[in-house]
């Protein structure tokens, strides 16, 4: 939880200090006189139990006690409950009878300090929703940037083209009909091998059984295509995503319609593998000359791992067409490779 993360180090700056007592993580803060306790409690996560307000006052009231007599000092404590909202009735009925609770709400930044509960403690009353705005405020920040990160030119429009196409399918027919998608640009045997329309590799890039396809496709290809394209620029990714698009349908003709050759096949996977392969051999390339990884948040057990769930969820349910990812992949590792030399 980042935020979480991001409290323990604004505590550490206000001069707390971690301690681990009981089993409890706590956070103590020497003042001289007095010694003041804080327990942080982050939201439930889900499927989580919820511990009573009674349960955990009772137990920070018994570790304050054991600290009291060893160290022959007066000790406080507080129980910090972190909300993704505001705390309902129920939550504020039941802390009614702890004066040592606040609540802080994670989303807003809000702190709530009841008439019922201490109004001051460590200064953290005056402290907590600055520190709470001004990481709200970055994690905007943040998110913008990523979101622009995200929207690189290329893949953008290509995730665009398919989107706009898939609309105007949906507006003329059913796109989960097979013959209505051959006859508007799929892959099949007669067309292609017979009647010489390859135009129908590049076509069928394009196209897409139903919104479901589509949507699993595109999500994947503007989580990693604008990976790729930061890393190889431009034009080099549009080859690499042709490329390996007509690359990944011809597999198919070869292996899968070759097969059975009343398949029709189409889709973006193809091409997106190349873009998994694309960014492997980038990935490897920075290992083997021992470069910065530019491939910053995935690694290389992290690429392979997204191939290898990738390949074997295609391999272990129907209507995939195995042949068109792994000529994709193969495809986008070699192109990638190759345009590093020649562009």
């Amino acid at each position: 939880m980042e935020f979480v993360e991001a409290l323990q180090e604004f505590l550490f700056h206000q001069g707390f200090q971690k301690i681990k007592y009981d089993s409890k993580i706590l956070w103590g803060k020497d003042t001289g006189d007095k010694l003041s306790l804080l327990e942080v409690v982050p939201p439930l996560l889900p499927g989580q139990p919820r511990i009573g307000l009674k349960q955990r006052e009772e137990e920070m009231l018994d570790i304050e006690r054991q600290i009291m007599l060893k160290y022959q000092k007066k000790v406080e404590h507080l129980l910090l409950i972190l909300n993704k909202g505001e705390p309902d009735f129920e939550e504020r009925k039941e802390a009614e009878k702890y004066p040592d609770i606040w609540f802080f709400d994670i989303k807003a930044g809000q702190l709530y300090i009841y008439e019922y509960q201490k109004s001051q403690y460590c200064g953290l009353e005056s402290s907590l929703e600055p520190f709470s705005q001004k990481f709200l405020q970055q994690k905007i920040t943040e998110e913008r940037t990523e979101l622009r990160r995200m929207l690189t030119p290329v893949n953008t429009i290509l995730v665009l083209a398919n989107v706009v196409v898939f609309m105007i399918l949906s507006f003329l027919g059913n796109t989960t009909d097979a013959e209505f998608m051959a006859a508007h640009g799929a892959i099949d045997w007669m067309d292609v091998v017979e009647k010489h329309q390859y135009y129908r590799l590049f076509t069928s890039m394009f196209l897409h059984f139903g919104a479901d396809h589509l949507l699993q496709n595109m999500l994947i290809l503007l989580v990693i295509g604008c990976r790729l394209e930061r890393i190889t620029g431009k034009l080099s990714y549009l080859l690499i995503y042709i490329g390996a698009g007509l690359i990944g349908a011809g597999t198919s003709i070869i292996f899968t319609l070759g097969n059975n050759p009343n398949t029709v096949s189409a889709g973006a996977s193809g091409a997106i593998f190349g873009v998994m392969g694309g960014l492997l051999y980038c990935i490897i390339s920075d290992i083997i000359q021992k470069k910065r990884h530019r491939v910053e948040e995935i690694g290389l057990t992290g690429m392979i791992f997204m191939v290898a769930s990738a390949l074997s969820y295609g391999f272990f349910s129907t209507g995939i067409d195995n042949a068109a990812h792994i000529g994709g992949l193969v495809g986008g590792f070699l192109i990638t490779m190759i345009s590093r030399f020649v562009i």
